[in-house]
């Protein structure tokens, strides 16, 4: 009974563990679904890091401008079609129904004063220009080798100095006086020689140079992971800046859209309408009597054709968009205009 029982436990224990792990690999799992790279501290700034950031950061400014043209392109196809579409409706069905009215003694309304608004495109952006962070080598390099030379320089002037020997030209370009100074540089520091002083002067200049190489290396890389940092935020608010174009160029070429759509209607009604007034002129022929001597039925239909000519000419003559924002004209008349053809269609499927 007792080794079933320690048997129980044991699997209890296995279960327990094996649970366990589960678990633990499952918080692994999520630590890293929730961070971008698991990357050791120091690496996260190196050199090669900035660059996949700065690669990245382009990628993204790239692809978000070419989404921009694309849109951009849509909008210019779109105002084509719509300048081509008011074109063909002022030169087809408005101009005939305005002499068809003008026949009926009616020319209040003229095409002329009801030109058709332009829809302004966006001054394009340009794309972000990101140059690549500098290692700093060439630049390290430079100041090193001058802090080397500086040294190096330094060094001979004190020993010439110590040495008693005169500053001058004449004293630097003698072999014996440039062995005299190392041989004193070497006696500071307990040596024998000129041979230890060179070796002394040569290991400081270098030593001295190579500092001042990390040192710049170090400056460079502080300066370009702020300058990485900058160029994220710049870009984040350039895509952002784009993101907001992008919509509201997709708002107006959907309103640009709905304009087109009344507009056939209106093209459609209107040439009904045209052809009701060709069958009046033929039939009642009010150009001898004049308007007032037209049937009842037929002064509606007269007057529900200045109606709709009207609505369509004011709409075409409101100014669509001032730079990327529609204007409130424009929406304002864009409804009355669909509300009134609506209510003309409808009418016309009504069962009396």
């Amino acid at each position: 009974m007792s080794n079933q029982n320690e048997e129980v436990l044991n699997n209890e224990e296995l279960d327990s563990g094996v649970n366990e792990d589960e678990s633990i690999k499952a918080k692994e799992v999520e630590i890293k679904e929730e961070g971008d790279e698991i990357l050791p501290k120091e690496k996260v700034n190196s050199h090669e890091e900035l660059i996949k950031k700065v690669e990245l950061t382009k990628e993204l400014a790239q692809n978000k401008y070419q989404e921009y043209l694309q849109i951009n392109q849509e909008l210019e196809k779109t105002t084509q079609e719509f300048i081509e579409l008011e074109n063909k409706i002022l030169d087809s069905t408005v101009e005939e129904s305005l002499e068809l009215l003008k026949r009926l003694g009616i020319d209040s309304l003229n095409k002329e004063d009801n030109l058709i608004s332009e829809i302004k495109q966006d001054n394009k952006e340009e794309l972000i220009k990101i140059k690549k962070p500098s290692k700093g080598i060439v630049k390290g390099v430079f100041f090193g080798l001058l802090s080397a030379i500086a040294t190096s320089g330094i060094a001979i002037i004190y020993g010439a100095k110590i040495s008693n020997l005169p500053l001058n030209s004449a004293t630097f370009l003698q072999k014996s006086n440039l062995d005299t100074i190392a041989s004193k540089i070497a006696e500071l520091l307990h040596l024998e020689g000129p041979i230890a002083g060179y070796s002394v002067i040569g290991v400081s200049s270098l030593a001295i140079g190579f500092i001042v190489y990390k040192i710049v290396r170090s400056i460079q890389k502080s300066r370009n992971i702020k300058y990485v940092q900058k160029i994220e935020q710049t870009t984040q608010e350039y895509i952002d800046s784009l993101d907001d174009k992008i919509s509201r160029i997709e708002e107006l070429i959907e309103h640009i859209k709905n304009i087109e759509s009344v507009m056939l209607k209106y093209d459609v009604i209107l040439q009904e309408q045209n052809a009701k007034i060709r069958r009046i002129l033929f039939i009642e022929k009010p150009e001898e009597e004049g308007i007032d001597s037209l049937q009842k039925a037929s002064r509606l239909e007269v007057e529900k054709t200045q109606l709709l000519l009207d609505e369509l000419l004011k709409l075409m003559n409101t100014p669509v968009n001032d730079e990327l924002n529609i204007t409130k004209d424009s929406i304002e008349m864009l409804h009355n205009a669909n509300t009134l053809i609506n209510e003309v269609i409808k009418k016309l499927y009504v069962v009396n």
